[in-house]
């Protein structure tokens, strides 16, 4: 079976450069020579033809038949259960192993590299997760004052967009992940009101005319993001598949921000206002993520403050939710 594959493989390849008559001659030509024992293929090299020559080395570990014809080179090498067919600067790999006969196109360090030795992160994809805020590192409870900021969590979400990641690997199952992406953020309230920046940049609530309720009220944020995380990758027992194990860094700049209400007034009305909101323009934090190959849970929560110093609670985003890679 992988003698016949090697040998359309070759067969394919040649075409452009040589008529059917003549390909079909030639690869008769190599299966007598590889027959033939090497006192034989030696005499024979010594004959001269105009645009082919015939060449064999065989070792312990190796034989190899190589046909030189005009600047081409194809070579046919049995290394175990690996046959690589070879013609300029293209190769094939013919494999056998327990799935059967299989075949690989690429150079010998492109093939290493691209189906052995690379290692591949799990970040870049589709997140979607829910938000919150902290007033510490490990408490919701809002202080009186703030309880405008009270959100309905279960209705505050998020969802990300990444890239494809980059990764630097140590081992094929171990190494660094970075991507760039988007966050978009809801805050949806949990009060019957909204938020508002004075003349001075201090946020604080904003209520309704008297008679009104918001049936919705929200704060959107949208940020690009940048995540460098440290992975680790566990092999299963008789499989090719991994559990992924991540942890790093996150950094953020803020591109946009608005609220938005809606209330009945005679009908269903809308309304949306754009602003910085003193919104902290960079921020940073922590995240971490933990899977089963193309699927992740994962959290992010944010070292920097919601809103500028001074201007607005001190309050912490922080989200939790899953994610779907590309990398698999």
């Amino acid at each position: 079976m992988k003698r016949f594959i090697c040998i359309s493989i070759a067969a394919l390849i040649a075409l452009p450069s040589f008529s059917q008559e003549e390909k079909l001659k030639e690869l008769e030509t190599l299966e007598n020579t590889t027959r033939n024992n090497t006192d034989s293929l030696n005499k024979k090299e010594n004959l001269t033809y105009p645009e082919k020559r015939v060449k064999s080395e065989s070792s312990t570990t190796k034989d190899t038949v190589i046909v030189e014809v005009g600047d081409e080179i194809f070579s046919v090498k049995e290394i175990g259960d690996e046959t690589r067919v070879k013609i300029g600067k293209k190769e094939f790999r013919v494999v056998e192993d327990e799935d059967g006969v299989v075949v690989f196109k690429g150079t010998s360090k492109e093939f290493h590299k691209k189906n052995y030795d690379r290692f591949k992160g799990h970040i870049g994809g589709f997140e979607l997760g829910l938000n919150s805020l902290l007033t510490d590192f490990w408490s919701t409870s809002l202080n009186p004052g703030d309880s405008y900021m009270d959100l309905n969590t279960a209705k505050s979400y998020t969802w990300n967009f990444s890239l494809p990641c980059v990764n630097i690997g140590f081992t094929k199952h171990f190494g660094i992940a970075a991507t760039l992406g988007l966050n978009f953020n809801k805050y949806r309230f949990d009060g019957n009101n909204s938020i508002i920046e004075d003349e001075n940049g201090i946020i604080g609530p904003y209520n309704p005319p008297q008679g009104i309720t918001y049936s919705k009220s929200k704060l959107v944020t949208t940020y690009a993001t940048l995540p460098l995380i440290l992975e680790a990758q566990i092999p299963l027992a008789d499989s090719k598949r991994t559990i992924n194990i991540g942890a790093g860094v996150i950094g953020a700049a803020k591109l946009g921000s608005h609220t938005k209400v809606v209330y009945y007034s005679g009908g269903k009305e809308k309304e949306k206002h754009k602003d910085d909101f003193s919104l902290n323009t960079f921020r940073w934090g922590a995240t971490g993520r933990i899977g089963y190959e193309f699927f992740q849970l994962y959290g992010t929560c944010y070292f920097t403050s919601m809103f500028e110093k001074g201007k607005g609670p001190e309050l912490y985003p922080f989200e939790v939710g899953i994610a779907f890679t590309f990398n698999d």
